[in-house]
């Protein structure tokens, strides 16, 4: 009976432990693909708001339109890679 309610529990086996692990790994991987999907869709929102103006009128993107869309896009991603490396940096301070 003690040992069924598990007071003297042996801890996971090395097979528990990888297949924890390789959750975890699949758990972290869907979150970045979710965070880059995000990204993806703010960075087009933002942009497309901040460059285009005249959809209305031709219902193609004009070529300064898009040579804005671009510079935007880039910028978009230096900041928000630049951030994530401060990110990383601070997690790595505080994990020492």
């Amino acid at each position: 009976l003690i040992e069924k309610m598990g007071v003297f529990s042996r801890g996971p086996t090395p097979e528990e432990v990888r297949a924890m692990e390789q959750r975890q790994h699949e758990q972290a991987a869907a979150l970045r693909e979710k965070e880059l999907r995000e990204m993806y869709h703010r960075i087009t929102r933002v942009c497309f708001d901040e460059c285009v103006h005249s959809m209305a009128i031709t219902k193609h993107i004009m070529p300064g339109e898009e040579a804005c869309i671009k510079a935007c896009a880039l910028k978009y991603y230096q900041l928000s890679m630049g951030m994530g490396q401060i990110f990383a940096d601070m997690y790595i301070s505080e994990r020492r």
